[in-house]
């Protein structure tokens, strides 16, 4: 395979991830509202609450609530992955993945750290091990490897498709930014439909496909 020339086709797994958000919308916006109200909305809230020298107990709080956020992002992104090959899920899988939250802790930790490095020397390198190491999630919920490791199989992954990820990047910030500015109300249809079509990219990176999406995953 010559990996130098792999590409992805953002149109087209946009198109399939539109497909099986239309299959599955009832479920995938009860979900993607579950999520919010458990885990956005209270840590959104509460950073506006909280004082320029917060507390002790202000700073416990947060902890927690980042935790929560964690937590439920992980099994938001395990419904995802379920339903995008229509298999059964329902929303109990949003809460039962503590096995593998550890390893997620651990691998957003080193994450967010490296991206924030990133960010605080050039901006570049920072865009650039978002990039790089973004689907570590994936890895975690599929495969069941530690964090380490797949950070270690995100990267790899990733090679020679860094420019166009950076591309479909812009256009998932994009669309959950048109999202927000609709009163906030548009986030629960472009959320779910723009992690369905990351982890579309996820099953090219990890069958080693060399034309991103597979054939199965093209409308």
């Amino acid at each position: 395979m010559q990996q130098q020339q792999r590409t992805i086709d953002i149109q087209a797994i946009y198109k399939y991830s539109y497909r099986q958000f239309k299959k599955y919308a009832s479920f995938l916006i009860g979900v993607t509202v579950t999520y919010y109200v458990l885990a956005v909305v209270p840590r959104i809230y509460f950073y506006f609450q909280t004082p320029e020298e917060p507390t002790g107990e202000a700073q416990l709080i947060s902890m927690i609530l980042t935790m929560v956020q964690l937590y439920l992002g992980l099994g938001f992104t395990r419904v995802v992955l379920l339903l995008l090959d229509d298999n059964f899920a329902e929303v109990s899988d949003m809460f039962n993945g503590f096995r593998m939250f550890i390893s997620y802790f651990v691998a957003s930790f080193l994450y967010g750290i490296g991206v924030l490095a990133g960010l605080f020397l050039l901006v570049v390198p920072g865009i650039y091990v978002a990039i790089r190491f973004q689907f570590y999630p994936y890895y975690i919920i599929e495969q069941g490897d530690s964090g380490i490791i797949a950070l270690q199989k995100s990267f790899q992954a990733t090679k020679y498709l860094t420019m166009d990820l950076f591309l479909f990047g812009i256009t998932v910030v994009a669309a959950n930014a048109l999202g927000v500015a609709l009163l906030g109300i548009g986030i629960i249809f472009t959320y779910p439909i723009t992690t369905m079509a990351t982890a579309i990219i996820y099953k090219g990176l990890l069958n080693e496909t060399q034309h991103l999406p597979e054939e199965r995953y093209k409308v």
